[in-house]
């Protein structure tokens, strides 16, 4: 399943009055119209493909309407977009059309985690406008799609004492780990942190494979140990990669309080 890093979007409900024109003077809500978000087609701006990168989606009403305008806030500086006429219309907003205006905000400048607010502006065949129910927050993120079973080639050294010579070092040790999604997008369970070295290496103090489970994160195809702790108590540190083209992960890693390393290749399994 495709997962974006951090929140890519977020649906607000709430309920406001109607304003006519700029001036916000409140109406009934009887006679206002309210948008609804019908699809949505791409909800984040692609970090990795900045300058190509889009968020889409499409807006509609039960009730005939006039027109609707989108309004965008970033970091507190709000601008309005296009007016559109014909509903259904799909809204289309590119990372270069976010950014056109707003001071001292470039493409370039944009960073992961950066979250832009778009609103819609409904105005009804009466004339009385209307702020939606509803805002698209887009945010600055990379596509992460990492889940699923892998080969791995695990090459690493103990310190510890215990481990057979045919075991310490490893090398080319081969093994199967699986990468499984969690609530917070980009984040991964692997199975195994150390791609089957630890079991191998500390069978002989009762360690199974269940007692090495760990934490991965993916931020723009840039991998990394986060809030894991190897079965004897030391943390566990490390960075990789994965190819965009093939999907190969590769990662060292670390036993920070005792010195063990290992180098992984993940190769998804077909």
């Amino acid at each position: 399943m495709k997962k974006v890093i951090f929140s890519i979007i977020i649906i607000n409900l709430f309920i406001t009055g109607c304003f006519k024109d700029e001036d916000e003077i409140r109406q009934a809500y009887k006679v206002a119209v309210m948008p609804e978000i019908t699809a949505i087609n791409a909800s984040f701006f692609d970090l990795a493909d900045i300058n190509n990168t889009y968020v889409e989606f499409t807006v509609d009403f039960e009730t005939p309407a006039k027109s609707v305008a989108i309004e965008e806030t970033f970091n507190g500086y709000k601008k309005t977009l296009g007016s559109y006429t014909s509903f259904p219309a799909t809204i289309r907003i590119t990372a270069t059309e976010a950014v056109a205006g707003i001071p001292d905000v470039t493409i370039d400048s944009l960073k992961l985690g950066d979250s832009f607010l778009f609103e819609i502006i409904a105005e009804a065949t009466n004339g009385i406008k209307s702020r939606s129910n509803i805002i698209v927050n887009a945010s600055v993120a990379c596509e992460s799609d990492l889940s699923g079973t892998y080969d791995v080639l695990a090459n690493g050294m103990s310190t510890d004492p215990g481990p057979t010579p045919d075991e310490n070092p490893a090398v080319d040790f081969v093994y199967e780990v699986t990468l499984t999604e969690t609530t917070s997008n980009g984040v991964y369970t692997i199975s195994d942190f150390s791609g089957g070295l630890y079991p191998l290496w500390y069978d002989i103090y009762g360690l199974v494979p269940a007692d090495c489970e760990g934490t991965l994160q993916d931020i723009c195809g840039s991998i990394s140990y986060v809030n894991t702790i190897e079965p004897f108590g030391s943390p566990i540190e490390g960075t990789g990669n994965v190819d965009p083209v093939t999907g190969i992960i590769t990662l060292d890693g670390t036993a920070t309080a005792w010195g063990d390393t290992w180098t992984l290749v993940l190769t998804p399994k077909k």
